[in-house]
């Protein structure tokens, strides 16, 4: 079975906002969540490997 993945969605765990980037970026940029108090960061972890 192959592990090459054409691109790959992200999730944040906290607000469901969701990012699809290429394997070779890596994770997206924390950036604000809206849902967490203050200035905190998005939590991103992978929803969907695509292709």
């Amino acid at each position: 079975m192959s592990s090459t993945f054409k691109r790959i969605e992200y999730m944040c765990t906290y607000c469901g906002k969701k990012e699809t980037r290429s394997p070779s970026m890596g994770r997206p940029q924390p950036g604000k969540c809206p849902r967490k108090n203050g200035d905190k960061p998005h939590s991103w972890v992978i929803n969907k490997r695509l292709g």
